[in-house]
C-alpha cells in the first residue's frame, strides 16, 4: 500500500487534480490515505482489539479504493500507455 519512492506532490498540483475529480471520488481518495496512515500506525496482530481496528481500517481502504477503481481518469490518463 505505501510507496516509499513516490515523491511529495505540489500543492498547486494537488489542487488541480482535485478539482478534475468528482466531490464523491476525491472523497474516497482522501479516506484511502487516512487508512494508510491509520494502518501504519496500528501494530500488526498486537491483540484483539488491534486486528479488529486492522480489519475495520482495511475494509473501508477497500471500499473508497473500488469507489477510485470505478472512475476513469481522464487528465493524461492516455500518457499512461506511453510509458
Amino acid at each position: 500500500m505505501k510507496h516509499p519512492s513516490k515523491a511529495p506532490m505540489p500543492d498547486a498540483v494537488a489542487r488541480f487534480r482535485a478539482g478534475q475529480m468528482p466531490p464523491p471520488v476525491f472523497e474516497a481518495v482522501v479516506q484511502m490515505a487516512d487508512a494508510e496512515r491509520e494502518l501504519g500506525r496500528l501494530r500488526p496482530l498486537a491483540s484483539a482489539e488491534d486486528q479488529g481496528d486492522r480489519e475495520t481500517v482495511l475494509a473501508l481502504y477497500a471500499q473508497a479504493d473500488k469507489t477510485v477503481s470505478s472512475h476513469a481518469e481522464r487528465v493524461g490518463s492516455h500518457l499512461r500507455s506511453l510509458s
